[in-house]
This record gives C-alpha cells, structure tokens and sequence, in this order.
C-alpha cells in the first residue's frame, strides 16, 4: 500500500515537470540576486558569534520596499523635554540593570520613534542580554563612561534592547550584521535613522582608554567589528588617517557623516533594509498561492496529496552536506563549535526513521550520522562547555577542541540537550538489544540525570515554577571584590585546586583527570590581554577511560572513580561556600519554559522505572512550570473573546506579547507533558494554544491575493503578529534551524500530532502547507533545514501513531523509551486522565 501510495507520488511530481522547472528557474534568478546582493557590501569581521550557523539562509526575491526615505524635519517641538535614563521603566532585568548609566536610554515605542523623527536625530540601538560578558563589559567600559554617555545622549536618541525580549528586532539587526559584517553576535550595536533604517553596526566595540581598545589601536585582537551601508560608514574599520578603535570614536564618526551627507546616509541606508527584505524572504518563495492542500484521510499524511517536491531524496543531500562540513578530530562542526542541538538530533533520528529512509539514505551512512553525533555529545560531555563540577553546559566553545568555553549558561538550551542526549542514551541502548533495557550506568544516562537534575534545582525553576532564563558568565571571583570576571565562578588555580581537594596523590590524580596545570590550560592566543593567567578550565582529558588513568597511577578503576567524585564534592562545596554565585536572568520566558516541559517530561517518563524519586520531581518540576505559565502568562486579549500570551514574567506579566515561537515550544512541551502524565487537560490547553498562534502568526494560502510585506499567503507561520509599530521592523519566517529548532518546523510536528490525535484533517492540512512553504530554501540548502527535514519523513511516510490502553503498561513504556524521530502520536483507547 505505501509503495503504490509513493509511486503514485513519484506519477504526480513527472506529471508537474514543467511547474517545477519554473520553479528552479525563479531559484536562479533568487541565486543572481543573492550573489548581487553580497557584491554590494564590504565584507567586516565581528566578534561574539550569534550561533551556530553564521550564514543566512537565502530566501526569494520579495516585494520591493514601499515607500522612501523620510524627509528631514529640524522643528523642536518643547513638549518632549529633555531626554532622561528610563531604563528603569522596563520590564526586562537585562535593561533595568542600565538604569543607573549615564546614557539617557530610552525604550522602544511610538513616542520614542516620534522623538528622533521631530528632532532629527539617528537612533543609536543596543541589543544585549544578561549573561552575555561582552554586553556587561561594553555597559562598564563605554555605557558608565561620561564621555560616551554625553555625546550619545547629545547626538542620539538612545534606545535599549533586551534580545530575549524582543527577538524579531534582533533577527532583522542580526541579519543585517552577518550581511555586512559575515558574523553576528552580542552586544549588537547599530546607529539607525530615524525610522530604523540601519546605518552601520557591529559587535563588541571597547571602551575609550581601555585595554581592549588600545589593543584595537596596536593591530592586536581588541574586539572592534563593525560593518555599514555606505562606503563613507564603512570607512571607520578602513584605516585611512584617522583610526576608530573604540565606542567614542565610531559614535563620532557616525555622527559627523549623518550632520555632512544625511541625504545619501538615508537613501543608502534605505536601499540597505530593501536588500535585506529581498534577502530575509524565507517562507515566501514556495511558489504562488495555491488551493488548500486535500486531505483524504486524517491521521495519516502519507495519504495526503502534498501537491509539494520535497521528498526523501533531501535527508541524502543534506547528509552529504553535514559529512563533509564535520570536523573527524575534534568532532563537531566549525568553529567556534556550538552544540547544535537541532543538527545532533537529525544525525540520531535518521536512525530511527522508517526503513524507507535508510533506503535511500543508506545503512552505512545512516549509522555514520549516529556515530557522528555520539562522538560530537561525548567531546561536549567532556569538554569545556561542561560545568564539571556543577552541572549544565556553556553555550559554545571559542576554541575547535571544545576547550575554552563561553562561559554563560542558556537555561533553554541546557534543556535541547538534555533532549538530544536523552535520545542518544536511548538509541545507544536501543540499538543493541531487541527490547529497550535501561540502566543508569549505560553511555550519556548520568548527562541526563545531571542535566535534569540542574533543571529542576532551586537555581533554575523558581519558588513560583517557572524557569528563568540563563546564568551570567561573570562574576566576583571572592566575597567583597569590587571586580567582575569572565568564568571567575569555574575556573581554577593549580594551586588553589591543589589546597581544596586535599591529599597530594588526590590533588594529582584529579588534575590529571581534568587537565589541571601549573601554568594554566587556556591556551596563550586566547588570553591576548592575560585575563587568564596560571587559570584552569576543567576539561576531563581522559574522557571515560579510567582504566589508562587507573593504569598510570597504579591505583584500582573503583578507587580512581570514589577519588574523582570526592574531589568533585569538595570543588563544589568549596565554590558554593567561598565563590559569589553568577547572576540569573529571573525571567521566565514562554518560548524558554516550553523547552524545558519538554524535556523534564520525557525524561520523568523514560527513568520512571530507574528511579522513581527523580522521575516524579522531574514530573512536577514540568507540571508546575505548566501550571505558572497558564495562571500567569495566558491572559484575557483586551475586548476580545479569546486569551493570549504574554512573552515573560518578571515579577508581573510582561506588556510584550508572545511570538510564535513561545507558542510553539509551549504546545510542544504540552503534549510531550499529555504523554508522560495521560492528563487530558495539557491536551486540551495545547490545542487552544495552537489555534491562537494559527490565528495570529499563521499565513493562511489564499488564491488570487496579492502578496505583501506583511502577507505573502504561502502558508507558514509569520515569527511576529501582523500588528507592528514601524513598517521597517520586518515579519520573517523562521525555517533554518540555528541554536534552536526553527518554530515552523516545531510547529509542523505540533500540527502533525495534534491533528492525529484529536482526527482534526484541517491540522494536518496546516502542516503540510507549513512545510511546503519552504520548499525552495529546503530543495537548495537543506542542510540548513534539519528539523523541516524531519517534517518532510512525515509528510510522506506518515505520523508514527501507538495505539495503546492505559492499563498496557509495558506499551507505554516501550513508547516512553523510543528515541525521537519525525512526529508521533499516543493515541489511548480508554482512561485518559481529567
């Protein structure tokens, strides 16, 4: 039945050759566009990447950019007054933190665009967040200096940007950034016109008179990355007689070119944001709006005519791709090396796919992908990203070896990890034995109890259930010092290390384990300014061979393995006690917490059976943070009959609206919490949840309409509502996967599910008009598009459905235990739970 369902496909795709040939044809043109597009801007390097794929996938050739440049208007109209820090008037910790700098910050809104419009001044726009070091470094070196506040609180309307606030902002700037600069990252800095327009922008620019900036001035690595619209902008990191080697002087620079040649600063400045709109059209390009996908049965895609060319044949294409862009030494893929949960997780779930996948794939390669991503989740097991002492991960590692980390935690990515290394620990058994038998002893099973057992402590879900955000990379290295330091929380002296595990036959043998030196481990070109002197990151060298390390210090594999784990209690105690703990970001994100449901919710499930104490922890750790979100975050939508969310709470619920990536996640973690717990009610609330976010954010097909910028009714789910306050803050489409799965990919598997579950065809039909939406992007870069990828083995092969009674209890087990691969569904026969 399914190869004549697949070869009727195959008829149908020979049938519209000619379609699709037109098709590739309007890829081309996108191609010579793109091309174009890069011969127009300088290339700049920046420093601080933005996450694991530093390209921009390309979308088609959109509409052109209504509209001009406005105009100038010097009037001073006296009702503004004079500009005043209103930093503390935010929700958003990251920003309130700024509220005693000397810049007059202000907030993003209409009465802040109306400002620089009436008096003419560029905006100058931060974007940052809390954990990040070189944001904190940029707001002491250059946002407390006096110097720099007067001449941009003189020259600029300043404005300040929490990322994890308002991430549409930073996508479009970040997107401009890796357009003009070939990197992106944070702090994000830009000077803009009035109405947004993007002038120049970069990354970590120093601080006049500082180390970092008289660094910059000598040709050493002082952190100044920069890119522009204009030649005359571009000209700051050129050289030429004078030199721009810090904020100040870039600032000036910016405002000496806006007061001498305003007119072309806007127009070129303009044109920019048009290329970009051409640029960021992902979603868009899947080709004219066509009649509502048929659905002929409900639950099952792979009888659904997807009128699409996505097929099978693009999981090969990207997995040539990945193989060769895989680093065969130290694992991973470039560098800097990010985890990359969403490409590890395609690498596993190709494994478990349906056999129609390794047929075309191919078995060898198949257990090649498997092996790679074992051997990447290893290197990061052991690495420098790992707090070995604590628990949880960095967020990327500077160095190609995995040793040197950045040293902020992301709570939300602590959580896709504990996920890919869940499915890794489960195919890893699965695979050697006809029925899943777990131990707690097997390969990655003590990553996932670390991992969720760092989630649920008092550190990350706080007393009301939720989840904050991240844990900041800097910190006092002892009680009553005046300065911060990047890592002080993790990094270790030999000597220091030496006095606090204890004997010196302990001392030695855990620093062999982690790599502890006298002269430190941090290698010299990463330390120019010597921040890091005779400093240790703990790396465990020998990975889990114990048996060599036992064999070199002639002491028995168990009494090795009791040395290194009281070493490690007396770090830990010894931190706890003398060190300050990093700062939190107290927010609870939506977007963040439905990650993390997700998560805690499998893995309850899955060591029910191991320990049954730490399964219903994790369990109501999830529940709790379900519960916060609901009672907290999901409000009455003004004068309308339906309910919302809102983005975060941070001692109250947060005037931004939540974007459909918050959406996404939540309904994700809701189902994947409807599974462990059969509690209907989180079934319930996740279809409301997705029929709001279809509502607001999805680009229903429709024939005969004609596109716009804020429609293009491909299908696909828009990142922002249609509503915005400025016509240059661009609505995107997320696709390509980057340090998360994108929400449309996330929302297709959501779709897929809730549509088999609940017999609802039109969910189904949604999901495969999501998928079909990037089918340009995914047939020329799929490599890009992992987790689509993943909704493509669906759309053909169909959701993978268990039918099962409570009472089966080993069926729901087997269930509980199965890895991750496209979208499956839990379909129960009798007694749900209210």
């Amino acid at each position: 039945m399914m190869s004549a369902q697949l070869q009727q496909q195959q008829q149908k795709q020979q049938q519209d050759q000619q379609q699709q040939q037109q098709k590739q044809q309007k890829q081309q043109q996108h191609q010579l566009s793109q091309q174009q597009l890069h011969q127009s801007l300088p290339s700049r390097t920046g420093s601080g990447p933005v996450s694991a794929n530093a390209s921009i996938a390309p979308g088609a050739a959109g509409s052109r950019f209504p509209g001009a440049p406005a105009t100038s208007n010097t009037q001073q109209p006296a009702s503004f007054g004079q500009l005043r820090n209103r930093a503390g008037e935010s929700q958003s910790p990251y920003v309130r933190a700024h509220a005693q700098t000397p810049v007059a910050w202000q907030l993003l809104n209409a009465d802040t665009l109306k400002r620089a419009q009436a008096e003419n001044k560029p905006i100058f726009m931060h974007i940052g967040f809390l954990a990040d070091h070189h944001c904190r470094l940029t707001t002491q070196d250059s946002f407390s200096n006096n110097a720099v506040a007067a001449f941009l609180n003189s020259s600029f309307i300043p404005v300040i940007i929490d990322r994890e606030e308002r991430p549409d902002l930073d996508t479009i700037y970040q997107n401009y950034s890796e357009a003009v600069n070939a990197t992106g990252g944070w702090p994000l800095n830009l000077f803009l016109t009035p109405d947004l327009y993007p002038i120049f922008g970069g990354t970590y620019w120093p601080g006049p008179g500082t180390e970092h900036s008289l660094a910059a001035a000598r040709g050493g690595a002082g952190g100044v990355g920069g890119g522009a619209a204009t030649p005359e902008a571009s000209s700051i990191n050129g050289g030429g007689e004078e030199s721009y080697n810090d904020f100040l002087a870039i600032a000036k620079k910016i405002h000496k070119f806006w007061v001498e040649q305003e007119e072309r600063c806007r127009r070129e400045a303009f044109e920019m944001l048009h290329k970009l709109q051409d640029f960021a059209q992902e979603g868009t390009f899947g080709g004219t709006p066509a009649e509502p996908v048929p659905v002929a049965a409900p639950v099952a895609a792979a009888d659904v005519e997807a009128g699409a060319d996505l097929d099978l044949d693009q999981l090969d294409e990207a997995l040539d791709r990945i193989f060769n862009m895989f680093d065969p030494v130290d694992c991973g893929f470039g560098t800097p090396k990010f985890p990359n949960p969403a490409r590890l997780s395609f690498l596993l779930r190709l494994a478990q796919f349906p056999r129609e996948v390794r047929d075309v794939v191919g078995d060898k390669e198949v257990e090649n992908a498997a092996s790679m991503a074992r051997s990447t989740l290893r290197r990061i097991r052991d690495g420098g990203l790992r707090d070995h002492v604590g628990a949880g991960f960095m967020r990327f590692s500077v160095t190609s070896d995995w040793s040197m980390p950045h040293f902020e935690k992301m709570v939300g990515e602590n959580a896709l990890l504990l996920g890919v290394y869940l499915d890794a620990w489960l195919g890893r058994v699965q695979s050697s034995a006809a029925e899943t038998r777990l131990s707690l002893e097997d390969e990655f099973a003590d990553v996932v109890i670390d991992l969720a057992d760092y989630l649920t402590s008092p550190l990350i879900q706080s007393s009301g259930g939720g989840f904050v955000t991240s844990e900041a990379a800097d910190s006092f290295y002892r009680k009553g010092d005046r300065h911060m330091r990047e890592g002080a929380y993790y990094l270790w002296t030999r000597r220091e290390f030496d006095d606090v595990v204890g004997p010196a036959g302990s001392a030695e043998l855990a620093a062999a384990y982690w790599n502890v030196l006298e002269d430190g481990n941090i290698p010299r070109d990463q330390d120019p300014h010597d921040e890091f002197i005779n400093q240790n990151v703990l790396c465990s060298v020998w990975g889990r061979d114990i048996q060599a390390l036992s064999k070199q210090f002639g002491i028995p594999v168990n009494d090795v393995k009791k040395m290194i784990a009281k070493a490690r209690e007396r770090l830990r105690a010894h931190r706890e006690q003398e060190r300050p703990r990093p700062a939190r970001d107290e927010k609870v994100v939506v977007g963040v917490n439905g990650m993390v449901i997700s998560a805690l919710a499998r893995t309850a499930a899955v060591v029910r059976d191991l320990d049954k104490t730490k399964s219903q922890r994790y369990l109501e750790a999830a529940q709790q943070a379900a519960a916060f979100i609901k009672e907290n975050l999901w409000v009455q939508d003004g004068a309308q009959s339906r309910k919302v969310l809102k983005r975060f709470w941070f001692n109250q619920p947060s005037d931004t609206r939540a974007f459909a990536d918050d959406y996404a996640f939540l309904i994700e973690g809701l189902l994947d919490l409807y599974e462990a717990t059969l509690e209907v009610k989180w079934l319930v609330w996740a279809k409301e949840l997705q029929d709001v976010q279809s509502e607001l954010f999805y680009d229903t097909p429709a024939v005969g309409s004609t596109p716009s910028l804020r429609n293009s009714y491909t299908g696909g789910f828009y990142s922002t509502e249609e509503a915005t306050l400025s016509h240059t803050i661009l609505r995107l489409k997320s696709g390509m996967d980057k340090s998360q799965p994108s929400t449309n990919a996330v929302s297709a598997s959501n779709l897929f599910r809730l549509g088999t579950i609940l017999d609802e065809k039109p969910l189904i039909r949604q999901a495969i008009e999501t998928i079909n939406a990037f089918e340009a992007e995914i047939l020329q870069y799929p490599w890009l598009f992992v987790s689509l990828l993943a909704g493509v083995v669906t759309l053909r092969l169909g959701v993978r459905e268990t039918h099962v009674k409570v009472e089966q209890t080993a069926s729901l087990r087997q269930y509980w235990k199965t890895p991750k691969a496209g979208a499956t569904a839990l379909l129960l026969g009798a007694g749900t739970r209210e």
